[in-house]
């Protein structure tokens, strides 16, 4: 009867702070005012992607208005990765991607746009690239010192 009854006050209490005002206030409150409107390069590009048809691509999108129609993400799918340094962290395949991500990142930033990034729940993505496991939080880290502003995550 007493475990019935710490359940009991342990409902009641959730509920109070379910009824509170700001319970459920999330920290990120401009979050999905809008939907997330923008271009990805797999379905025209698959793994064919660098940092020169990225930085056109985001020109593009201001010069036939879709950033004005609403367009904001300009999201870098499969691909982009490298391998992982000595420290874990996930590098930018060079060859594709000179200037590195930081650079590709300020310079959609510069057109007004967002960049997204692709990785992977796994140890490898679809395209056999390194993927976030077992670095999940590294990564994170990581494409948030290039100025990454969404992730999509398989």
């Amino acid at each position: 009867m007493v475990v019935f009854k710490y359940i009991a006050f342990i409902w009641a209490c959730f509920g109070l702070a379910l009824a509170s005002n700001g319970a459920w206030a999330q920290k990120f409150s401009e979050i999905d005012k809008t939907p997330q409107i923008g271009w990805n390069s797999w379905n025209k590009f698959g793994c064919n992607i660098n940092e020169q048809l990225i930085r056109k691509t985001a020109d593009a999108m201001i010069d036939q208005g879709l950033k004005d129609a609403g367009y904001q993400y300009l999201n870098i799918d499969d691909c982009w990765q490298g391998e992982r340094d000595a420290a874990g962290n996930i590098q930018p395949n060079a060859d594709r991607f000179p200037s590195g991500i930081k650079a590709l990142a300020d310079y959609v930033h510069s057109k007004g746009l967002k960049l997204g990034i692709y990785s992977d729940a796994g140890n490898k993505t679809c395209g056999g690239y390194p993927g976030s496991r077992g670095h999940e939080y590294q990564d994170a880290l990581r494409f948030a010192s290039w100025g990454i502003d969404y992730l999509k995550y398989d």
